[in-house]
């Protein structure tokens, strides 16, 4: 079983999604498997720097799914810094809000839904 973690970054009632080049070619949040020796959050905040140029900071694990041999736990995550940047795993970076949300998107519009809620309230 690998183990994997995304993280839904809101900034200004916008969420950060990439379109992935590879399997399952969806918008969806950064993230990626984890590391040998490194925790679940760690990897969420590193997968988003690599993948997108933006610093965050996780606020709460809100939610988790099998998706074929990979567990995947999704953060919601607030934005601290940086400026979008494009990685080699995508072909398209950007800030979404939630009347506007591409398509094909994984996980579920109700666990972005979510992300927001929790940001937004803090």
């Amino acid at each position: 079983m690998k183990v994997a973690a995304m993280g839904i970054v809101v900034k200004d009632h916008q969420v950060l999604l990439v379109h992935r080049k590879w399997y399952p070619k969806l918008w969806g949040p950064p993230g990626g498997f984890v590391d040998p020796g490194e925790t679940k959050e760690e990897a969420v905040c590193r997968e988003i720097w690599e993948e997108t140029g933006i610093l965050c900071q996780i606020e709460q694990q809100i939610h988790e799914f099998m998706y074929e041999d990979s567990h995947i736990t999704v953060y919601a995550c607030q934005y601290i810094s940086g400026q979008l940047q494009c990685s080699f795993e995508s072909h398209e970076v950007g800030w979404f809000s939630m009347n506007q949300l591409p398509s094909p998107i994984s996980p579920d519009i109700t666990i972005f839904e979510k992300a927001m809620q929790l940001i937004e309230n803090k």
